[in-house]
């Protein structure tokens, strides 16, 4: 029996998915395969470690450059980069846009943040605007908003999506789940300005591929602030059936859209949430909280691999 017959008999006996049939039948018959991923992925990394190059440099070396020098060349790598998008770049639509070449969105990404790392030099250096600083940060999401729109660039439309959030107050904090309560209304606000936002657009065919991004964002920010209401007050509050509830409609929309990473989040956040109420509940009996904590894991984790093959044969 060759390869390829031995591969067919163990694809119709269920031990090879048919992707793995494809895969490895591609591989024994030595046919090309495709780099893409693995290239952007490269191209990515180098722009970030670019990018830490000139944040290391500024910070370490900008008394001996000067601020004409830092200042100066921040802004002709962004104006450069801008400048290549507009010559590269095809006309506006509000259809998804192909690219001129595999670099170009990674250009345009390194564009906007070099341009980020320029204003906050300059505010640093000169404090322009003193006490409405914050005010740099809601233009320049605006400001990505518009690149992300005008060259179908989803890494510039997270840039700008973090940008707003920037200016809605949030940072990167070990205490994630330990929100003030104006933080936590904040997070909701912003969660629901985000879903308006990415659905208005969605709804007018304006970049519907974008609508991922957006959910993403909501779906973190939202879940975070419930489930950080959920600690602090435990299940007598609005924070409780408000997770049960959103964990539910994310779940249906996976169920619908046939997105099982929605499912993914809505099955997580939906356990750190019950848990929560559960420990309070049995806080006095260790032994049945460790009885929980095995089994329901475990439970968690085999519906979650049941759920994603279901998901992957749909």
């Amino acid at each position: 029996m060759n390869t390829i017959a031995l591969l067919t008999k163990l694809n119709r006996q269920g031990i090879l998915t048919d992707q793995q049939l494809l895969a490895l039948s591609d591989l024994h018959l030595e046919k090309r395969f495709s780099l893409h991923v693995e290239l952007k992925t490269c191209i990515y990394v180098g722009v970030l470690f670019i990018l830490a190059g000139f944040g290391f440099t500024i910070k370490k070396y900008f008394t001996q450059l000067g601020d004409i020098a830092i200042i100066g060349s921040l802004s002709v790598c962004t104006l450069g980069a801008f400048s290549y998008c507009f010559l590269k770049g095809k006309a506006y639509s509000k259809e998804a846009v192909m690219q001129p070449n595999m670099v170009f969105d990674y250009v345009l990404f390194f564009g906007c943040t070099v341009y980020s790392l320029d204003v906050a030099y300059i505010e640093t250096q000169f404090h322009l605007l003193a006490d409405l600083w914050v005010d740099y940060l809601l233009f320049s999401s605006a400001f990505f908003f518009y690149f992300a729109y005008r060259f179908d660039n989803r890494l510039v439309l997270s840039l700008a999506l973090s940008t707003l959030a920037a200016w809605f107050g949030f940072k990167m904090s070990p205490d994630l789940f330990h929100f003030q309560q104006y933080h936590r209304l904040y997070a909701i606000a912003y969660a629901l300005l985000v879903f308006l936002t990415g659905s208005a657009l969605h709804w007018y065919s304006i970049k519907r591929h974008f609508l991922d991004i957006y959910l993403n964002f909501v779906v973190h920010f939202l879940f975070v602030a419930l489930v950080s209401g959920v600690i602090q007050y435990k299940v007598f509050s609005f924070y409780f059936p408000a997770l049960i509830f959103c964990c539910a409609l994310a779940a249906a929309y996976a169920l619908h859209a046939k997105r099982f990473l929605y499912l993914l989040y809505a099955i997580l956040y939906g356990y750190v949430g019950l848990s929560i109420v559960v420990v309070d509940i049995l806080s006095g009996d260790p032994g049945v909280l460790f009885i929980y904590f095995i089994f329901s894991s475990i439970g968690v984790v085999g519906s979650l691999y049941v759920l994603s093959r279901k998901f992957r044969e749909a």
